[in-house]
C-alpha cells in the first residue's frame, strides 16, 4: 500500500511543470498558485494548513456548511469518506453516532469516533450513543473530521477518529448578522450573532439560535407529528489579552430540545415467536402467563394465525412510511449546558503553556415506542414515567495542560502534556421499559415495566507527547523529510451500579415484593437497593474496571515540492471497556478494552492540468482491529428476561482507499467530491450465548440449528458501507458588483448497503431464509443544491434557497434488530425532501 502512495505520489508529481514551479515560492505561495480554497486545521493541536498535515482529515468551512445545508452531525453523511452516521438501532431520531472505516459507538461504552467541541470532549449519554446536544453547528468556524486512531494528541481515547466543531471566535470589529429561515413543513429559524470589541484587549461574541419545524411523520392514534424539531441555543466567547504574551478565551453554551419523538414504522413480526409467547404463557400463574399471551391457541381469545398482528402491518403497509399509530406518546426532551476556557501563555520565541479546562452536563429524557404499534412489545421507557426521569443525566469535567515548543530553528515542534476527564451522574437515571407484554395500553405498559436505576463513573488521566522533526535541520539535502512520533499512556477507571427490577405481577408474592431481573430472585421493594449477594439480598449490582494502555504513532512524510505531500504512519488505538447495566446475565455486566492498529500511506497534492488548478488527496489504510466491542441482546432463559450486552472478543481486519479531488475547469466553476472503498471481515467472533442461538453454521441441512458457541465471523461488520462517494458543482454567475454575487450548489451523495447487526444477518448465508430481516440496510442517494445571492442588490443583505433530498427518497436509516428477541421489526426512515428560503442581513464594519 505504501508502494503505491509513493507511486501515485511521483505520478502526479509529473504531470505538470506547474508544480515545480510552485516549489519555488513560498508557503502561502503555494496556497495561492494551487488556486484553490485551503482551510487552517488544528489536527495536530497547533494551526497548519490542511494540505501540510500528515493524516487524513476532511475540512468543511463554515461557508461550505452554510451552502450544504448542514446543521447538525447527520448533515456530515457521505461529505467525508468512509464516514457514516446514523441512529444505529437506537430508539431516538436525534441520536445520531458517527462512525469512520467501521469504528463507531459501542453500546454503554465510550465512542469511536468523539466530538470535540473547541478541543474539549462533548458529553456522552450512557442509554444512548448521544454526544452533547442541539445547537452545536451554529456560527463554527469550521469542522474537521480526522480519520484513523487519535489517542495520542487527543483527549478522550478514540480507534476510529475525531469531529473537531470549532466556533468562530471573538474579532476585533464591531459586527455581526441577523438570519431568519422559513421553509417547508412550517418550518423556521432564527440565528443572531453580535461581535464586540469592548476595548483592545476584550473581545465578546454573542450567538443566539432557535429552530422550529413540524414533524413529517403523523400519529394517528395520538393525533401528533413525530419527527419534528423544537430546539433553543446560546453562546457567549469572551476573548481576553491582559498582555501581549497571554491569551484567554472562555465559552459558555446552553442548549435545549423537546420534541414528540421518532415515528417509528412497524415492518414486520416473527409470528411464530409470539405463537412461542402464547405456548408458553399456559405454563404460568395466570397473572404472569396474560403477559405472554399474544397469540393464544385456543379460548375465548384465541387466534392461532396472529392474525390481530397481521392486520396491524396490513393497516401500516396501507398508510405508508409517515403514518404510524403508536400505542406509547413517544417524546424527546434534551438539556446541555457547559463551560470551557483555554489559556494560552508565550513563555518564549516558539514556546507557549495552553491550559484548556471545562464542565458540560448533559440530560435527556425520552420514551420511544420501538415497535411502532399498540402493542406493547418493544417500549423504551413509560411515558407517565420518563417525562419527569432522566435516562442520561451527567456531568464532564477535563482538565488539559500542553507545552508546544519549536527549535532547530522550527524544524522541530513538538507538544507534551496531561489529560484528565471524569464524567459522572448528576442525579438518579431511571430505565423504565415494557418488552414482551400483551397487557393493553398505559396501564398494561405500567403493570409489566421493569426499570432499571443506573449509575456510572468514567474516569480517565493520562501523558502524552508527540514531536515532528524535520531532517533538513542536520542534512540540507533532506530538507522537508519530517518523522513524526508520539506516545501517549492512559489510565481508566470505571465504577457502575444497576439496580435492575421487574414489578410486584412477576414477583409472585405480593406488591410489596419485586424480582430481580439478574437472578429472578423476589425480595421486598425496601430492600431493592441492597447487593444481590448481600445477608439481605437486593437487586443491586456493582461493577468496577481497570485498564491501561500505551497509544503510539510513528511515521514519515515527504514534500518534494510545495504542493505535493507524500506520507506513511502507523497508529496505535486503544479504547476502555465498559460497565453493562442492562445485562440480564452477571457474565455480561462488564466489557474489556478495545485495540487498533492502523497503518496508512498516502499523498496530497495540488497541481494544474492544461493551467487550471487540481487537488488531488489520496490514502489507503490496513487496520488490525481486536477485541471489538460489540453490542448484543441479551436473554435470561431463568428469568425470562431480556436485556442488552457488550462483548469484546471480535478480530477483524479493515482494509481500504480514499480519494478527494477539486477542480476549476474555469474561474466561475469549481467541481469536487470524494470516495471511499473498504473492505472488511472479522477474522474470529465467537462468544458462550446463555442460551442457544442463531450462527453462521445455521444452515438448511441442519435445520437451522442454533448453538450457545455461535461463530458470527461471516457476518459484515456493522455500520461500515463499503463504498461511499459525493460529487458537487459550484457555479459563480457573471453578475455585476451593484448586483451582488450570485452563486449555485450541488451535490450528490450516495452510500451503499451496510450491516446494522452486529451479530446477526438478513438471510441465513447461501439462502434465503429469513434470520433477521432488516440487517442490512439498502444504499441510497441523496441530491442537494442551494442558490445563493450575496449582498442583493448591493445592500448587505444575503439571500439563498436551499433544498436537501431533492427527488423526495424515502430510505433506512436504522432496524430495530430484535426481530428474533421480541418478535419485531421497526425502522426510521430518512427525512423527506425538505426546502426553504433563508434571509441573512450583515451589519458591521
Amino acid at each position: 500500500m505504501m508502494r503505491l502512495a509513493l507511486l501515485a505520489g511521483t505520478a502526479v508529481a509529473g504531470l505538470t511543470p506547474g508544480i515545480a514551479m510552485a516549489a519555488q515560492g513560498s508557503e502561502q505561495g503555494a496556497s495561492q498558485e494551487s488556486g484553490l480554497t485551503e482551510i487552517i486545521v488544528t489536527a495536530q493541536r497547533r494551526e497548519e494548513r490542511s494540505q501540510t498535515v500528515p493524516i487524513t482529515i476532511t475540512a468543511v468551512s463554515s461557508e461550505g456548511l452554510r451552502e450544504r445545508s448542514i446543521n447538525n452531525v447527520q448533515g456530515l453523511q457521505s461529505q467525508v469518506p468512509s464516514l457514516t452516521i446514523a441512529p444505529n438501532g437506537q430508539a431516538n431520531r436525534d441520536v445520531m453516532s458517527p462512525s469512520i472505516r467501521g469504528q463507531g459507538a459501542s453500546f454503554q461504552g465510550s465512542p469511536g469516533v468523539v466530538v470535540y467541541l473547541n478541543e474539549v470532549p462533548l458529553p456522552i449519554g450512557f442509554s444512548l450513543s448521544q454526544q452533547g446536544g442541539p445547537g452545536n453547528f451554529v456560527d463554527l468556524q469550521n469542522v474537521q473530521v480526522l480519520s484513523g486512531a487519535q489517542g495520542t494528541l487527543f483527549g478522550r481515547n478514540t480507534t476510529g477518529g475525531a469531529v473537531l466543531l470549532t466556533t468562530a471566535r471573538p474579532t476585533d470589529r464591531l459586527e455581526g448578522h441577523l438570519s431568519g429561515a422559513f421553509g417547508n413543513y412550517n418550518m423556521t429559524e432564527f440565528e443572531g450573532v453580535l461581535n464586540l470589541p469592548v476595548t483592545d484587549t476584550l473581545r465578546v461574541r454573542l450567538v443566539g439560535a432557535s429552530r422550529d419545524r413540524d414533524g413529517y411523520t403523523q400519529d394517528i392514534h395520538w393525533n401528533k407529528d413525530r419527527d419534528n424539531e423544537h430546539w433553543r441555543m446560546g453562546r457567549i466567547g469572551v476573548e481576553w489579552q491582559p498582555v501581549e504574551a497571554v491569551t484567554n478565551y472562555t465559552m459558555a453554551y446552553y442548549g435545549y430540545s423537546k420534541t414528540n419523538g421518532t415515528g417509528i414504522v412497524p415492518i414486520a413480526f416473527n409470528y411464530p415467536l409470539l405463537q412461542g409467547f402464547s405456548a408458553r404463557a399456559a405454563t404460568l400463574p395466570a397473572a404472569v402467563g396474560a403477559t405472554l399471551n399474544f397469540c393464544p391457541a385456543s379460548g375465548a381469545n384465541a387466534d392461532p394465525n396472529c392474525n390481530a398482528f397481521r392486520q396491524l402491518i396490513a393497516d401500516q403497509q396501507q398508510r405508508g412510511i409517515r403514518k404510524v399509530a403508536h400505542g406509547l406518546d413517544d417524546f424527546a426532551k434534551v438539556e446541555t449546558w457547559g463551560i470551557n476556557n483555554s489559556t494560552d501563555i508565550a513563555l518564549a520565541d516558539g514556546l507557549k503553556l495552553r491550559n484548556i479546562i471545562s464542565y458540560a452536563s448533559l440530560k435527556s429524557f425520552y420514551a420511544s415506542d420501538q415497535d411502532g404499534t399498540i402493542i406493547n412489545l418493544n417500549d423504551t421507557g413509560v411515558t407517565s414515567l420518563s417525562r419527569t426521569a432522566p435516562k442520561d443525566d451527567f456531568h464532564l469535567f477535563t482538565e488539559e495542560l500542553q507545552l508546544q515548543g519549536e527549535a532547530l530553528d522550527r524544524k522541530l515542534t513538538y507538544t507534551l502534556g496531561g489529560f484528565y476527564s471524569k464524567q459522572s451522574p448528576g442525579g438518579t437515571m431511571h430505565y423504565y421499559g415494557t418488552t414482551v407484554c400483551a397487557l393493553p395500553g398505559e396501564a398494561g405498559s405500567l403493570a409489566c415495566a421493569g426499570d432499571r436505576i443506573v449509575g456510572v463513573t468514567n474516569e480517565s488521566k493520562a501523558l502524552f507527547a508527540q514531536a515532528t522533526l524535520d531532517f533538513g535541520a542536520f542534512v540540507p539535502a533532506l530538507d522537508r523529510l519530517r518523522l513524526t512520533a508520539g506516545y501517549r499512556y492512559t489510565w481508566d477507571r470505571i465504577d457502575g451500579f444497576t439496580i435492575g427490577y421487574n414489578p410486584a405481577l412477576y414477583s409472585g408474592t405480593g406488591p410489596d415484593n419485586v424480582r430481580c431481573s439478574f437472578n429472578g430472585v423476589s425480595v421486598a421493594r425496601a430492600n431493592l437497593a441492597n447487593p444481590i449477594d448481600a445477608a439481605t439480598p437486593g437487586c443491586r449490582y456493582e461493577g468496577h474496571l481497570r485498564s491501561s494502555a500505551p497509544n503510539w504513532t510513528i511515521g514519515l512524510d515527504y514534500r518534494p515540492i510545495n504542493n505535493l505531500m507524500i506520507y506513511g504512519k502507523v497508529s496505535r488505538g486503544y479504547k476502555a471497556g465498559g460497565f453493562n447495566a442492562y445485562a440480564v446475565n452477571l457474565e455480561f455486566t462488564q466489557f474489556g478494552p478495545e485495540y487498533v492498529t492502523d497503518w496508512e500511506a498516502g499523498f496530497k497534492s495540488d497541481f494544474r492540468i492544461a493551467g487550471r488548478p487540481v487537488r488531488l488527496n489520496v490514502n489507503g489504510f490496513n487496520m488490525d482491529y481486536n477485541h471489538i466491542q460489540r453490542g448484543l441482546a441479551d436473554f435470561n432463559p431463568t428469568t425470562n428476561q431480556t436485556g442488552a450486552a457488550t462483548l469484546s472478543t471480535a478480530k477483524a481486519v479493515i482494509r481500504g482507499v480514499e480519494v478527494e479531488t477539486m477542480f476549476k475547469p474555469i474561474d466561475a466553476l469549481e467541481i469536487g467530491g470524494n470516495y471511499s472503498h473498504t473492505d472488511a471481515h472479522y477474522k474470529s467472533f465467537s462468544y458462550n450465548a446463555p442460551q442457544p442461538v442463531f450462527d453462521c453454521n445455521s444452515t438448511a441441512s441442519n435445520n437451522f440449528a442454533r448453538t450457545t458457541t455461535p461463530d458470527l465471523r461471516c457476518i459484515p461488520l456493522q455500520y461500515l458501507a463499503p463504498d461511499i462517494f459525493s460529487v458537487y458543482g459550484r457555479l459563480t454567475l457573471p453578475t455585476p458588483d451593484n448586483i451582488g454575487k450570485v452563486s449555485l450548489f450541488m451535490s450528490y451523495s450516495w452510500t451503499s448497503s451496510r450491516q446494522q447487526a452486529g451479530n446477526q444477518l438478513d438471510k441465513f448465508p447461501g439462502t434465503n431464509v429469513t434470520w433477521e430481516p432488516g440487517s442490512k440496510l439498502p444504499s441510497f442517494g441523496l441530491l442537494s443544491a442551494s442558490l445563493d445571492w450575496k449582498k442583493a442588490l448591493g445592500t448587505d443583505l444575503d439571500v439563498s434557497v436551499f433544498g436537501t433530498n431533492l427527488l423526495n427518497k424515502a430510505y433506512f436509516m436504522s432496524n430495530s434488530g430484535v426481530y428474533n428477541q421480541v418478535a419485531s421489526q421497526s425502522q426510521i426512515f430518512g427525512e423527506p425532501r425538505m426546502y426553504g428560503l433563508r434571509l441573512r442581513y450583515n451589519f458591521g464594519s
